[in-house]
């Protein structure tokens, strides 16, 4: 089970076929038939595994007592502790028969609601800052299960296991900022996303762009809440009002409609950066602004980047390649708007690296779980999420 979850985590629900999974075990493919079904029974038992370690763990970490903050970082610490089993990331729960995903969603639904309970009660005992813990828990378990994704960005080839987790925990704790008492005013950063403006009918490139720019919006928006594999072209071209035959000539194959939504995605992240950099204001500012900026990009219904949860391993060598330059640049501009944040003495000197590496865990299941906010919530979670990595959850 934990090579079936490594297989899903690195190469995404399309690649974990059977025979994937057995090659990387050194087995025969027949060997698999005796624990899996099928490929959808290897997904529906790696997110169940997922489900009952994370309610296992969260009982255990309620049942040794301690405050709400000793609870929760027990419960971080067993789930990614040195010995444990890495656990699916679960982003593909369209990909299940109905049966199956109900099943899946209520465990899930279930672990999220004990840790907005231990939220709520840390808040009201006042060992933990109030919080929207409908928003912060679940954010809570998009960070815990992207540690092992993030490692296989090469930016963060450098981070142990180890580093990634005690970053987690550093934001969970206190944050980012040196002064967690005061407010940080920052203006949100207007990056046009999903956009699709008026043009001129004349002008051929000009259409082919705006008809580009709707095609990947909606692509991704699909990909995101349903997953790749679940999400067909011809239900991309409906939401569009287009035929499949627009997509394969504006764009080609699945294959490289995945490769240029995933390229849209680091484009938008870039240009979240590029402002961020050139901030006019505190370094604290910056980055609140820039956080922000991510969580609502998430948010934007129809149009959200393409969520970079899993299968990245998987995509072509040249893709690939393209986002390791776009992650590096990202993370060496994080990095230096944290040194000056440090050198202004408005952001704490941690380990820089190892919390912008686990930063996104905190946003990128914004779209996978969209249905599951309300609107007052998704309202809500930029601003949180962005509070979440500035101050933590100890009291203020």
């Amino acid at each position: 089970m934990e090579e079936a979850a490594r297989t899903l985590n690195s190469h995404g629900v399309s690649n974990a076929s059977l025979p994937v999974v057995a090659a990387r075990l050194g087995v025969s493919r027949a060997a698999l038939y005796y624990y899996f079904e099928d490929q959808e029974d290897l997904v529906f038992q790696s997110y169940q595994r997922t489900c009952e370690a994370m309610g296992k763990e969260l009982a255990a970490a309620e049942a040794a007592g301690g405050d709400a903050t000793v609870k929760l970082l027990r419960f971080v610490d067993s789930l990614l502790a040195d010995d444990a089993p890495e656990l699916a990331a679960i982003s593909d729960l369209a990909y299940l028969a109905p049966e199956r995903r109900a099943v899946i969603s209520s465990r899930f639904q279930t672990v999220k609601a004990g840790i907005a309970a231990l939220l709520a009660a840390g808040a009201a005992r006042g060992e933990l800052r109030e919080c929207r813990a409908s928003i912060i828990a679940p954010a809570i378990l998009g960070l815990v299960l992207w540690v092992p994704i993030a490692r296989q960005w090469r930016s963060n080839e450098s981070l142990s296991h180890r580093d990634l987790v005690e970053a987690l925990k550093a934001i969970l704790r206190e944050g980012v900022a040196t002064d967690r008492r005061s407010t940080v005013e920052f203006r949100p950063i207007d990056i046009a996303l999903g956009h699709v403006p008026d043009v001129n009918l004349f002008d051929g490139q000009a259409v082919a762009a705006a008809k580009q720019e709707a095609l990947l919006g909606a692509a991704s928006w699909l990909f995101n809440l349903k997953g790749v594999d679940a999400t067909s072209l011809d239900e991309i071209a409906t939401r569009v009002g287009v035929t499949k035959k627009v997509i394969y000539h504006n764009l080609g194959d699945k294959e490289t409609l995945v490769a240029e939504c995933y390229r849209r995605s680091f484009r938008h992240y870039e240009a979240v950066m590029r402002a961020a950099r050139d901030y006019d204001g505190p370094r604290i500012a910056a980055i609140m602004a820039a956080n922000y900026a991510f969580a609502q990009a998430s948010l934007m219904e129809g149009s959200a980047p393409l969520s970079p949860l899993t299968g990245i391993e998987a995509l072509p060598v040249s893709v690939r390649e393209e986002i390791d330059q776009s992650t590096n640049f990202l993370m060496d501009t994080f990095l230096d708007i944290h040194a000056q944040g440090q050198a202004e003495q408005t952001v704490r000197s941690l380990d820089a690296r190892a919390l912008v590496a686990a930063n996104p865990g905190g946003f990128e299941w914004l779209p996978k779980w969209f249905d599951t906010l309300s609107e007052a919530e998704r309202a809500a979670a930029p601003l949180e999420l962005a509070e979440l990595y500035r101050v933590g959850l100890l009291p203020i």
